[in-house]
């Protein structure tokens, strides 16, 4: 690689999805041969096993654009030097399930359009989902609140100057800490999809923010209890419920909730599965 000074892709992660291509490497020394590739826009290490961490060296790739990192699982943490890296616009970290926070700084990489896999972590010094209401630009989020992350309703509140993103996700770590029992949640207000895992509240709360556009909502594992009849999800068309035991939902009440509904999807919810299109009269319910 140090011979092909003028790269600008570079695939060395897996390029789709199977669990059966495995691939391995020894140490994080070949990244060190990347430093010189000053045209190198776009770098995948996707789903590369025993990957640790990233050089600091990473800094010197000046017009990287895009690095996919998604499921290098045994990836621990990311340098503090990514932050220099000022023309990237895609960053994914996502089911990079070691990484307990993200490095200082990470809030300053002002053209980030999708960033995945932002992880909130119990330390202080750590950026907060607060901070992201610096990226203007973004259109796709995702966040991952660690099981020990203390959140505030403030960190929620900066989402709805996030004026760009269409799409967001918010999944929580696996915990028995009864903390965030009132959080109230405020959306983006042009979200389109709204996609909320490990749900650790029993009825969600969301503040008064304009979220018209809000078409698809998909809640999957927690502890919901309660579909609330919220007028901001008038213009929900697409619902995808799964592996929901507390909650309490009739499939044909469904419309009043949400009146726009054309397809409603349920899967493990309150130990029924159901699948339900609005054009069909009658509802599909498997026991």
């Amino acid at each position: 690689m140090t011979k092909m000074k003028k790269m600008v892709v570079l695939q060395l992660g897996r390029w789709h999805e199977s669990p059966f291509h495995h691939i391995e490497v020894d140490s994080i020394n070949f990244m060190k041969d990347l430093k010189g590739q000053k045209h190198l826009k776009y770098l995948s290490l996707r789903g590369i096993s025993r990957i640790t961490e990233l050089p600091p060296s990473i800094a010197q790739l000046v017009n990287l654009q895009i690095l996919d990192l998604k499921a290098c699982h045994n990836l621990e943490t990311l340098p503090v030097e990514i932050a220099l890296l000022k023309k990237l616009t895609h960053l994914d970290a996502s089911q990079c399930y070691l990484l307990e926070s993200m490095p200082k700084g990470i809030e300053k990489l002002s053209e980030l359009q999708v960033l995945k896999g932002f992880v909130v972590g119990n330390s202080n010094k750590s950026p907060r989902i607060s901070d992201l209401a610096e990226l203007k630009k973004l259109k796709r989020l995702s966040i991952h609140i660690g099981s020990e992350a203390v959140i505030q309703d403030e960190d929620f509140e900066s989402l709805k100057y996030l004026e760009k993103v269409k799409c967001l996700k918010i999944s929580w770590g696996v915990s028995s800490n009864s903390r965030y029992t009132d959080i109230v949640t405020t959306l983006p207000p042009r979200l389109e999809k709204l996609d909320l895992e490990c749900f650790p509240q029993k009825k969600i709360i969301i503040s008064i923010v304009h979220t018209s556009e809000l078409r698809k909502l998909y809640i999957k594992g927690g502890k919901l209890k309660i579909l609330t009849p919220f007028y901001k999800f008038f213009k929900v068309e697409i619902l995808r419920l799964k592996y929901l035991n507390d909650m309490e939902v009739n499939p044909k009440y469904l419309p009043q909730i949400f009146p726009s509904l054309k397809y409603a999807e349920g899967k493990q919810v309150s130990k029924q599965s159901f699948e339900w299109p609005i054009s069909v009269e009658d509802q599909v319910i498997k026991g």
